[in-house]
């Protein structure tokens, strides 16, 4: 009986989506997902390019010339803000 119930709701939820009602919601999800994807991304960078320590940095991104190249291409570091240092122990690969 519970499993009949349950494929009845199923069945009645999956059917918003075929209603003007159900395309709205979807879209509104949609839009506030992406927003808050978004918003993430600009807090990731923020914490990563201006909160992180300098020696958090290099040990994360001073392994390899071209995590450290990433680093400054993607934080907007100018050529004084070299993190690669050779033979710096790392976490591995990204």
């Amino acid at each position: 009986m519970k499993a009949l119930i349950a494929l009845g709701l199923l069945v009645t939820l999956s059917a918003c989506g075929f209603t003007p009602q159900g395309d709205a919601f979807r879209q509104g999800v949609a839009v506030q997902g992406a927003q808050a994807y978004d918003e993430g991304l600009v807090n990731s960078e923020f914490f990563m390019c201006q909160a992180a320590s300098i020696g958090s940095i290099k040990r994360r991104y001073g392994v390899s010339e071209s995590k450290a190249t990433a680093y400054k291409e993607l934080c907007g570091a100018g050529a004084d803000a070299d993190v690669f240092e050779p033979n710096m122990p790392g976490e591995g690969p990204l």
